[in-house]
């Protein structure tokens, strides 16, 4: 059996995991797999050239766990935007490597029925910074909520994310150096928990090369 071909173009495809959505590379379709065929559901943007030395099939290390990149998210609110990596793990296991204004966090999704007051999620949207909520029996204090959107994407990716679509970001710091992450979408709601993680600490390979760097 030949490659799979992009239903929209027609162009060849080199799957590398099992994430259920793909962009293709040539018309940028978003793609979703269902059984043995695909499916375009919209488009989506190119992601514009940065200063990050990770890229596509850099590998590393978390928790003593292999991992390689396998797809980019760019979401996009009113001061800025930040890159969300798709991590695919030999358990097998997705998470989500978020890069942002020099910080690295890795998250892995966690069911909404983890969060512990105020429910349901969509109340979060109207709880202030400080408020305290507990997630899989840790305490964790909302830092900052605001309003994003998908401006781009690339790769493999473990969820949709078709250009334009939007949501409400809700950080929230933990015990130590815990994150979580509560998006609250017109269609589903997701939660993600998780930890900052050092550079270092990944041990990286394939990395872009960068001047100076």
């Amino acid at each position: 059996m030949g490659s799979p071909a992009c239903p929209s173009c027609g162009a060849p495809l080199q799957f590398r995991s099992a994430a259920p959505y793909a962009v293709c590379a040539y018309c940028r379709s978003l793609l979703v797999r269902r059984d043995a065929s695909l499916e375009a559901i919209g488009r989506v943007a190119e992601v514009p050239d940065d200063l990050s030395p990770l890229q596509l099939q850099s590998s590393g290390v978390f928790e003593k766990a292999h991992f390689t990149l396998i797809g980019r998210i760019r979401k996009t609110w009113d001061e800025g935007s930040w890159s969300e990596w798709c991590a695919s793990f030999d358990r097998p296991q997705f998470g989500w490597l978020a890069e942002a204004q020099g910080d690295l966090v890795m998250t892995f999704e966690h069911p909404l029925s983890d969060i512990k007051g105020p429910l349901p999620a969509d109340a979060l949207k109207t709880a202030a910074p400080g408020t305290t909520v507990n997630i899989a029996g840790r305490p964790f204090s909302i830092s900052d909520i605001k309003l994003v959107t998908v401006s781009a994407a690339e790769g493999e990716l473990g969820s949709a994310a078709l250009t334009g679509m939007s949501m409400t970001s809700i950080d929230l710091r933990g015990p130590d150096v815990a994150f979580a992450t509560i998006e609250v979408a017109p269609n589903q709601s997701r939660l993600y928990v998780g930890r900052y993680v050092e550079f270092d600490e990944c041990k990286f390979s394939n990395l872009r090369k960068l001047e100076g760097w």
